[in-house]
């Protein structure tokens, strides 16, 4: 059988055996969306690029605990998660967003100058309001409303309750609605 034709299931089946090759392309898919969420997390290109490589190490290690009971997407979003609070509550800092994506995109209709600066600012906002939120609000934003996680998958990957989920979720979107109020009488 070729490695092309080979399936999740099967890649999964030789991963758990140790083999590096199946594991590799098993998770190069679930790559860039699981970047863009350390990314959105930690903020910072260094700490990112260490998260990544720690979560893809305790993957690796641990792959042969993977039951198959979630998605592979949910379960290194779950390692991802809870290393990247980790991070974050070890931390004594802040940490900047400048220069990150916004978590909604506004429409891009060829917008005149006035437009434009006004749309700068209100990402520049958005951006400091994500950033300024607690680090389990953050995260269920940047899983639904970045990642698109369903609720019951964001409380697998964190280990909470739906309804915690969707407290926070709530909670989150009031705090940044409070702080955009400005932009959006």
């Amino acid at each position: 059988m070729t490695e092309a034709s080979q399936t999740e299931a099967e890649l999964l089946e030789l991963a758990k055996h140790g083999d590096r090759r199946a594991f590799d392309q098993l998770l190069a898919p679930q790559l860039p969306r699981l970047r863009n969420l350390v990314r959105r997390m930690v903020g910072d290109p260094q700490d990112t690029a260490d998260l990544v490589q720690d979560v893809l190490l305790r993957a690796y290690t641990r792959i042969g605990a993977f039951r198959g009971e979630s998605s592979l997407s949910t379960w290194l979003y779950a390692i991802a998660s809870r290393l990247c609070l980790n991070r974050l509550a070890g931390s004594e800092r802040r940490l900047a967003r400048h220069g990150e994506e916004t978590l909604t995109r506004l429409p891009d209709g060829r917008p005149g100058p006035d437009q434009a600066l006004e749309r700068g600012e209100i990402e520049e906002a958005l951006h400091r309001a994500i950033g300024e939120l607690a680090e389990e609000r953050r995260i269920v934003v940047i899983l639904r409303d970045v990642e698109g996680l369903a609720y019951e998958e964001i409380a697998e990957a964190l280990e909470l309750p739906v309804g915690t989920v969707r407290s926070r979720l709530h909670r989150a979107r009031l705090d940044l609605k409070e702080k955009l109020e400005r932009f959006f009488p």
